[in-house]
Parts: C-alpha cells; sequence; structure tokens
C-alpha cells in the first residue's frame, strides 16, 4: 500500500502543478493524463513529504497540516479544501475517488512523520557532528599550546625538562620592625635596574611619627634611608616599570608619588575613600591605578590630577579592591585585571577611550593577583569557602571569545594551601623559570611548584607562620624568593639540584 500510495503521488507531481489555472482540468482530462504517466513512474527524494497540490512540505499543524483522504492520498489541508471548493465533482486529486466531505479525516500517518523524523534526527547529529569536531580541534590546539608551547619567545608555556627538587637557603632576613605583633609593614618592591628594595614601615624616629619607605641596597642589604610619607599605615605600593618612581597608597586617604633617588615627593592627591591597591599602566608611563574600599578603580594621569581620567565600579560587588594589574598589548589583549574581595574582572582598553568589563569564572573570596608577563599566566590566591575548605592558588590563561564576545579565564592548575588563612595578604607569586610559590599556613612553609608539571618541587620554612607580600625575582647574584612576615624582609637563594 505504502508503494502503491508513493507512485500515485508521484504521477500526481505532472497532474494538478502549483497554478490555480490547471484546477480546471476536467477528471476526464486528469484521468488521461494519469493512464499516460501510469506505464513508467519516476520516483524522488520528496516523496511521501510534500504535497501534490502545491508541492509545498506539509506541517504537523496549522492551516497547511497533514490530512489523510479515505482513499489513502496526503494533501495538505488547506490545499485540499480549496481543490474541493473549486471541482463540481467532489473527488481526489489523484485517484479521482469520490469524495464524501463527512467522511474526510485528519490523520498524522505514521510513515511520513517517521521519514521526517529520521531525516531531522540525521540533521542534527550531522550538525552536533561538526560542532563536536570544531571543539575537538580548538581543544587539541590549546592541548599543544599548554604542552609543547610555542616557538616563538611569546609563547604561552615554555618546554622545559621536568624540573629537579630544588633547596632554598636563608641568605638573608632584614628587620623591619621591632615592635612585637606589628602589622604595619604590609608591602615590600625590588628594582634589579636601579639596585633597590623599598619596604613599607612605621617611621623609626620620634620626629616623623607616620609611616613610610626603608630604602636598601639589593647588593648588600644596607639601609640606605628611611622616606617619609604618610601619616597612617600603608596599603599597598609599586615602582614604575621604567622611571625612578615610587607610588603608595595609605589608609589617610592619599596616594603619593615619589622620586626613588631623590626621595623627594612628587606629587599628594587626597581621595574620598581609603585606597587598597594600586599599580601603574603598563600603556602609559603617566597613568596609574587606584583602588579604593568602596569596591572603585580610578584612572589618574599625573599630568592632570584635578579629577580621575576613568572610574569604573562593578554591577553587584561593592567589596574592596585587594589587588590590580595591567597588561599591555598581550596576545592581542589590553587590560586592567582587578581582584576585588569576592570576584575578578579583566577590563578592556578598546581604541577611542571605550571600556568594557568582564567577569572572570573564578572563585572567591580572593587575596591577591599577579600576572607573568613571560608566560603569560595569570595567578589567583583565594581563600577558604563555603565550598572549598582550603586556600587555593591558580593558575590560568586568559582568552577573548567572540560568541558572545568576552574574555575570559582558563584554569590550567589549582595548587592547594593550608586551612585557614589568618591575614588579607599577597600570599602567592612568580618565579623566573616557570615557578609558583604560594603560602600554605597550615603546612607553616611556602611551597614551590612547576607551571609545567603542577608538581610541588620545593619548599622554605615562614618565620611567625605570617606572609604579607611576597615576590620571586633573579638578580646578578641569582633567583631569589623574598617575603615579608610581622618583623623582618627574609631572603632566600635558590640553590638547584
Amino acid at each position: 500500500m505504502a508503494d502503491d500510495m508513493d507512485v500515485e503521488i508521484q504521477n500526481n507531481t505532472n497532474g494538478p502543478g502549483t497554478q490555480e489555472s490547471e484546477n480546471e482540468y476536467s477528471s476526464d482530462d486528469r484521468s488521461e493524463k494519469d493512464n499516460k504517466g501510469s506505464a513508467s513512474p519516476v520516483y524522488d527524494d520528496d516523496d511521501g513529504t510534500i504535497c501534490p497540490i502545491c508541492l509545498d512540505a506539509w506541517t504537523n499543524s496549522g492551516a497547511h497540516r497533514i490530512c489523510c483522504l479515505k482513499c489513502g492520498h496526503l494533501f495538505g489541508h488547506q490545499c485540499l479544501l480549496r481543490w474541493l471548493d473549486s471541482q463540481t465533482k467532489k473527488s481526489c486529486p489523484t485517484s479521482v475517488d469520490n469524495i464524501e466531505l463527512e467522511n474526510m479525516r485528519q490523520q498524522l500517518e505514521e510513515a511520513v512523520m517517521q521519514k521526517n523524523t529520521a531525516l531531522q534526527s540525521v540533521a542534527k547529529y550531522i550538525s552536533r557532528e561538526r560542532v563536536l569536531q570544531q571543539e575537538i580541534d580548538h581543544l587539541k590546539k590549546k592541548i599543544q599550546d599548554l604542552t609543547f608551547g610555542s616557538r616563538s619567545a611569546d609563547s604561552r608555556l615554555i618546554l622545559q625538562s621536568p624540573l629537579s627538587r630544588v633547596r632554598l637557603y636563608l641568605e638573608k632576613n632584614v628587620e623591619v620592625c621591632t615592635k612585637g605583633g606589628c602589622r604595619d609593614c604590609r608591602s615590600f618592591d625590588v628594582s634589579i635596574k636601579n639596585d633597590l628594595i623599598l619596604i613599607s614601615s612605621r617611621s623609626p624616629t620620634d620626629l616623623f611619627g607616620g609611616f613610610g619607605l626603608k630604602k636598601l641596597s639589593l647588593t648588600n642589604y644596607k639601609p640606605i634611608k628611611f622616606i617619609p610619607l604618610h601619616k597612617n599605615s600603608i596599603k599597598d605600593m609599586s615602582l614604575h616599570p621604567s622611571d625612578n618612581k615610587v607610588l603608595t597608597v595609605s589608609t589617610d586617604k592619599k596616594f603619593r608619588v615619589t622620586d626613588t633617588q631623590s626621595t623627594m615627593t612628587i606629587l599628594t592627591v587626597s581621595l574620598d575613600s581609603v585606597p587598597w591597591a594600586c599599580g601603574w599602566n603598563p600603556r602609559d608611563d603617566d597613568e596609574l591605578f587606584i583602588g579604593s574600599q568602596n569596591g572603585s578603580v580610578c584612572i589618574y594621569d599625573i599630568r592632570n590630577l584635578h579629577s580621575p581620567k576613568n572610574t569604573f565600579n562593578f554591577e553587584g560587588d561593592f567589596s574592596p579592591i585587594v589587588s590590580l594589574t595591567g597588561i599591555k598589548n598581550d596576545n592581542g589583549l589590553d587590560l586592567l585585571l582587578v581582584a576585588k574581595l569576592n570576584s575578578v574582572w579583566a577590563i578592556e582598553n578598546h581604541p577611542g577611550g571605550n571600556y568594557n568589563r568582564y567577569l572572570l569564572p573564578l572563585d572567591g573570596p580572593f587575596l591577591s593577583l599577579n600576572y607573568d608577563r613571560g608566560s603569560r599566566q595569570l595567578l589567583v590566591s583565594s581563600r577558604p569557602n563555603s565550598q572549598t575548605p582550603y586556600a587555593r592558588h591558580t593558575v590560568c590563561y586568559l582568552e577573548r571569545k567572540n560568541d558572545p564576545e568576552t574574555v575570559t579565564s582558563n584554569v590550567v592548575h589549582t595548587f592547594k594551601g593550608g586551612s585557614t588563612v589568618k591575614f588579607l595578604a599577597k600570599t602567592s607569586c612568580f618565579i623566573p623559570n616557570n615557578i609558583v610559590a604560594g603560602h600554605h599556613e597550615t603546612k607553616r612553609s611556602i611551597l614551590l611548584y612547576s607551571m609545567n608539571t603542577g608538581e610541588e618541587i620545593g619548599s622554605c620554612p615562614t618565620h611567625d607562620n605570617s606572609v604579607f607580600d611576597i615576590k620571586g625575582f633573579n638578580s646578578p647574584s641569582g633567583k631569589f624568593l623574598a617575603y615579608l612576615n610581622e618583623k623582618k624582609l627574609e631572603f632566600f637563594k635558590f640553590n638547584q639540584t
């Protein structure tokens, strides 16, 4: 029956056609035409899927829904009604059998629907296969980048032989505060080019009762001078990447820019909110970033300090800014990375001064962030939360996606920290040659990890089990890890074996 039905429908495609004028053919004409075509029926891929009257595909509902006559032939409901209205003798357009309107039934032909369903399933799986193949190709490229790196100098990860276990020994500790339980020394910075160490601390004399920076020589660790700067404690500091300038922010609601050579203050700006974090704009030597307790980030141009050049707020999160850093044209991205207490954001700068904000998919609450230009990796440290009962030091890379257009982060490694974090501080850093250092409060140590393998490769002890700031660097005398605790700045030198 199904074969006969298909033949009858196909033969009819040369009958009524698609023009209404063809509806004027008499029943005899149609019979004669059908007889001529019945000798050699032709099958088409559209058999059973289109209406023989209009040659369009019928639907499952609506005016053109499929209907079946008593003789078994299928038509679009609206087309059949138009056909019957135009005919004196009510008959099937295909078989010329008489039709009684009261016997006309609408029916979803099971065979036809099975065919439609099968075709739809095939199309769906073909489309899905293409999407999955694209995803496989994309992931293969990521794996290649992460595992083998690029042969160019700006590769994301540089392939190296597996790192052997590294050992560190304490080379020097510099006393910063003699007061017991002092937490006023919160940050430090190192300039290899200028042979300089700067440490935030309380004034050592009663003549100036505020806070400032201790200036030391990196070569011999000898103190050079104390630079008085602020009335209250210093929250953060940042050396200029090319000039002899240092930026400091304090709980006295001010930020200062100071010449590190002459120790003279270049400028002082009062703020409406307590600043928590600061940094220099790598795109412009005269611009700096200030992150505040009220959750906003301001960009200042030191050539025009009447008001901020730009101010950024973050929808849904008014928590303080704990850390920030800028990225200059790295892998096609020009970003300001901002770690708030509860979220991490990437602010993209577009030509013409337009900015977009992107929320990165990372879990807080957050302690700090760092960006390594050489490996193009982002390091974010987080405190324990209700879902994860331990601290984390997460290494990830940034990626642009176009559908929808966004900047996101992809996790490479997550290094487990301790079950407690006493202080809101900078507890992790990058070290040259693809090493990450992170404080593990439970183990009372700073652990070292390989960025290539994710394995722990070394450690060093922390005295008093407090880490307020930490940095790794290469100097002419070797590779170092330095960290600041409540009383001292301690320098550990690498002795790889």
